[in-house]
């Protein structure tokens, strides 16, 4: 059964995608509408849940932090970046509309995640804190500047400049995802929302282990970009593993039954970590 989220996304588009050249067009729905896993979305969607805030004024915020993320992987698949034919099971989409519109729809995703980020009905003040935290999470001091950050890691790089890289690469994006709805419900800074950003940033660094942990098991080489490169896989497993686990334990201190929603899709995270012993995989 689609979730909410999943049946929002059409008329959501139907609306962002009025008077866009018909090809621009089939081409952003062709990757925005694509099966995944939606964990950012979902992520947002619980953060509000937990806060307090309306299903109404969140599903734009789940609608523009997977748009962002949607313009990414275009663009990553391209043959100037990672040249990949292939992107959750079906043909990359420069495969299918061609390299220029496919720059071009990963291009326009981004405004048109700002347009939907502002269909969120909240004062006027919260949307412009939510499009402020977007922005930074999509531009050089998050996404692209995590890109960028990847092309200078070499094999004499070290851990913290790896870890920093991920946090700007696949970390700011989780952390948008979770933070969002806190700048849509106008919620102050404090000891529960600190919390609640340590949470955000341990579950990106998590997930972005557990992914480097997956693509060795499928034998891709550890390059400096992944955390294989400075330590065992066990070694990574079990550490990543405990740091998750303790943010889930404060978020769940803090927030009690509420925080059930996020602690859920964390969960998934910890599973990922758990399979062993992978150094045997790995030999």
């Amino acid at each position: 059964m689609p979730s909410q989220f999943e049946t929002s996304l059409e008329p959501a588009l139907a609306r962002l995608l009025v008077g866009t050249p018909s090809n621009l067009a089939e081409a952003i729905r062709y990757s925005l509408l694509a099966p995944g896993k939606r964990i950012r979305p979902r992520l947002a969607l619980a953060s509000a849940e937990m806060l307090g805030l309306a299903r109404p004024a969140a599903l734009p915020a789940a609608l523009a932090i997977e748009m962002v993320h949607c313009f990414t992987l275009i663009h990553d698949d391209l043959p100037c970046m990672d040249d990949d034919d292939l992107r959750r099971g079906r043909p990359s989409n420069h495969k299918v509309h061609g390299e220029a519109l496919a720059l071009l729809a990963g291009d326009a995703l981004t405004p048109l995640a700002i347009d939907a980020l502002l269909e969120s009905p909240v004062a006027a003040e919260l949307r412009l804190a939510a499009v402020r935290r977007l922005s930074s999470a999509s531009g050089p001091r998050g996404v692209i500047g995590g890109q960028a950050a990847e092309s200078l890691l070499t094999s004499r790089s070290e851990l913290a400049e790896m870890t920093h890289m991920h946090a700007l690469k696949t970390g700011a994006l989780f952390e948008a995802a979770v933070l969002l709805p806190l700048d849509l419900a106008g919620i102050s800074p404090g000891e529960p929302t600190r919390a609640l950003e340590r949470f955000a940033a341990t579950l990106g660094l998590a997930f972005q282990i557990a992914d480097d942990l997956d693509d060795a098991l499928e034998g891709e080489a550890s390059a400096p970009t992944s955390i294989l490169h400075f330590k065992s896989a066990e070694d990574a497993r079990q550490e990543t593993h405990a740091l998750l686990a303790r943010a889930i334990g404060e978020l769940q201190r803090t927030w009690g039954e509420r925080s059930h929603g996020l602690t859920a899709i964390a969960q998934e995270v910890l599973q990922a970590l758990r399979p062993a012993p992978l150094e045997a995989a790995l030999k």
